[in-house]
């Protein structure tokens, strides 16, 4: 018995679309300005970006990972939650920034 197998081709979009999706990169910190008689767009004004978070601090060397898994009430896990995402950091990192502060190295 032979298996046979179909070819499929596909197309590469033209360059309008990646213009437009080159476009949207370069433009993504401006807003539309419109014109002021038919509510038109006419060009993009800039915006100033929020400033990006610190960077986290240098990690030591890499060292296997074990899990860990606890249960917590929802409200617990919501408020560290949503302070995690306020300062824009990983509810992980935070925990192992916890527990590494509680718990050091003798």
């Amino acid at each position: 018995m032979t298996k046979g197998g179909k070819s499929v081709s596909f197309k590469v979009p033209t360059s309008k679309l990646a213009t437009g999706a080159d476009a949207w990169i370069a433009n993504r910190g401006a807003e539309p300005a419109s014109d002021r008689e038919g509510g038109n767009v006419t060009a993009l004004k800039a915006v100033e970006a929020a400033p990006l978070p610190a960077p986290a601090p240098a990690a030591a060397p890499k060292e296997k990972m074990s899990r860990f898994t606890i249960d917590v009430p929802e409200s617990l896990h919501r408020r560290v939650k949503m302070q995690c995402a306020g300062r824009g950091t990983k509810m992980a990192d935070m925990m192992r920034e916890l527990l590494e502060r509680e718990f050091p190295e003798a």
